[in-house]
């Protein structure tokens, strides 16, 4: 039996028939994870048996992921410290007619839908599945209206990060051998996600990079001029490989740490607390002649107090990138290419996110089998690489 095999035995979608085929399906898309649906099947007949699994009323995302998860979860028991880190993606099927359940992307004329999936990733850059995987399309007309200030967190779309985070942490509660850390990028700087996980115990941690640095202090500064009043506590060196528009070069980022208390903000559905945080600001203080220096603002529940510990949350955030990596490289490829002879979804309006879940698996599958060094290799490659390294301060 063949590692998915073994993965997917698990599956329960109510039907032996449907589990038969969905492991039939599900197999050959994750031996060729990065190909078009119909390629991966290899043949009509296979392709149209295929189109009618991710039709079936029973097939839903939560039934074909749940085998993996579990596995993933079993897979996380074995490792210290794991990286749960989440981000968005869109699936642009604009020139797709026809299509049910999709909505507009940044503008009305794009259409598609929205995915975040929760990966979980060593701090080696070692994926070990997905946890979750959210996905919604927007209302149409509503893009560009003016938003009610006082709507609770509950109606946003930014809530996805912190129920998210609340997600990792009751995982993080049943796993006791296993430390787990949530990490997300700017959209992921919302001052309730911080409330929700002042660092229990047996709580997760979590490591996010700030957007709006101009929050105010409980003394009354602002976070940007606390910033800029630290001393420089270590300094790190790494390579960041080229991308669309962009030369590889060298970084070399000097790191702060200071410990500050945020003000809690004033919301009209309920009452903050004001949250004591650890912030380190990464700057560049020699970018190449006409290079943008690379400088980001992290938080965290964790303290930090020794150089050491610095660099190693700054390489923590450096992980972020495998889902990056992820979902441009094989989730939208392959999602994207599928849709292109996908005449069920015109004849029956079904969405595509039915799909989502498939390639999920094969992809989870096809990274944890390649090595580390070819996740840094690439238009999509790791930021950090495997050169980052800390170094002494001047």
């Amino acid at each position: 039996m063949s590692a998915l095999a073994a993965e997917l035995s698990g599956i329960a979608l109510g039907d032996q028939r449907l589990n038969r085929r969905a492991r039939r399906v599900l197999e050959k898309l994750g031996e060729k994870p990065t190909v078009s649906i119909p390629a991966a099947c290899g043949g009509w007949d296979e392709t149209r048996a295929a189109y009618r699994l991710f039709d079936h009323d029973e097939v839903t995302a939560e039934r074909v992921l749940s085998p993996h998860i579990a596995c993933t979860e079993a897979r996380l028991r074995a490792h210290p410290r794991v990286l749960c880190i989440q981000d968005t993606t869109e699936l642009d099927y604009t020139t797709k007619k026809g299509i049910a359940g999709l909505g507009p992307l940044n503008y009305e004329s794009r259409w598609g839908l929205y995915l975040h999936p929760t990966l979980a990733v060593t701090p080696d850059r070692v994926p070990l599945g997905l946890l979750d995987l959210y996905s919604w399309a927007r209302e149409p007309g509503r893009l560009g209206e003016d938003k009610d200030p006082n709507r609770p967190l509950e109606d946003k779309e930014s809530v996805r990060w912190v129920d998210g985070f609340a997600r990792v942490n009751v995982l993080a509660e049943r796993l006791s051998e296993t430390r787990l850390t949530y990490i997300a990028d700017r959209e992921g700087d919302i001052y309730d996600l911080f409330v929700e996980a002042p660092c229990p115990d047996q709580g997760a941690d979590w490591l996010v990079r700030v957007q709006h640095s101009d929050r105010l202090l409980s003394d009354g500064r602002k976070l940007r001029a606390a910033l800029e009043a630290a001393p420089v506590l270590t300094e790190i060196r790494f390579d960041r490989p080229a991308a669309k528009g962009r030369k590889a070069r060298s970084i070399h980022q000097q790191l702060k740490v200071v410990r500050v208390t945020l003000k809690a903000p004033v919301r009209p559905d309920r009452t903050l607390i004001d949250v004591t945080v650890t912030a380190l600001p990464a700057t560049e203080p020699n970018p190449p002649a006409g290079e943008d220096a690379l400088e980001w603002v992290l938080v965290t529940n964790l303290p930090v107090e020794t150089p050491e510990q610095a660099s190693e949350k700054l390489l923590w955030y450096l992980c972020r990138w495998q889902v990056e990596i992820y979902q441009p490289c094989c989730l939208r490829k392959t999602l994207n290419a599928g849709c292109r002879r996908r005449r069920w979804t015109r004849r029956r309006g079904s969405s595509p996110s039915a799909v989502a879940p498939g390639v999920a698996h094969g992809d989870a599958r096809a990274r944890r089998r390649r090595p580390k060094s070819a996740t840094a290799v690439g238009r999509h490659a790791e930021p950090g690489g495997p050169a980052a390294s800390p170094c002494a301060a001047s």
